[in-house]
């Protein structure tokens, strides 16, 4: 693991740090492209809260399944590979200057890969079942899912106004900045986990984006 760095401010409620999430609604020639585009703005990071209650008490250690998502059809959590490392047979990676893989699903439910100058991190979960389509501007890049009002939303990410608390994480190898809850503590809340996590490299190589 990797030390967390943290700076202190105001705290701000959660719930008002959400912002409107738009749809993007763009021809299917034109998805990869525009995609590509909104992810090397740096606004493809994910930290879904929805995702951290759903699946308290789970996190993801093996380097080959990283990324801890919900199956809804079984109702259970469990931990998964990169979708882009196997992409109908195609296994993407990035080069240097955008280095971190990323992901995305339109309407239609068709996978997008690109590359990122920020550390990515998101669940099939929520960008192809709960929001497919959906993205986020800079303000609110996190792409969330709002139990009580049942839609998208996009919000900051949750370690950036914990409890007053920044998180930062500045080690190139744990550059990935995630949100988690643990097993409700004795007064019945959950405790809230930030912590760096290793950034997700292409296990194996047959192309590069």
């Amino acid at each position: 693991s990797s030390p967390l760095h943290t700076s202190s401010r105001h705290a701000a409620a959660l719930r008002g740090l959400s912002g409107p999430c738009r749809t993007k609604m763009v021809a299917s020639t034109l998805v990869v492209r525009v995609t590509a585009l909104c992810l090397i703005g740096g606004r493809a990071v994910a930290s879904s809260m929805h995702l951290a209650k759903v699946c308290r008490g789970h996190t993801c250690n093996d380097a080959a399944y990283p990324i801890l998502d919900y199956s809804e059809a079984e109702g259970t959590c469990f931990c998964r590979a990169h979708p882009c490392w196997n992409d109908n047979g195609v296994v993407h990676s990035c080069g240097e200057q955008s280095p971190y893989l990323t992901f995305s699903y339109d309407q239609s439910r068709n996978l997008s890969c690109g590359c990122s100058k920020t550390p990515f991190y998101a669940s099939l979960h929520l960008s192809m079942n709960l929001c497919p389509g959906h993205y986020c501007d800079e303000a609110f890049p996190i792409l969330d899912w709002d139990e009580e009002e049942r839609r998208c939303i996009c919000r900051q990410h949750p370690c950036h106004d914990l409890e007053g608390v920044k998180h930062s994480c500045d080690d190139a190898k744990f550059p990935i900045l995630k949100y988690r809850q643990d097993a409700l503590a004795n007064d019945g809340k959950p405790k809230h986990v930030c912590e760096c996590a290793a950034k997700m490299d292409t296990p194996a190589e047959k192309t590069e984006l």
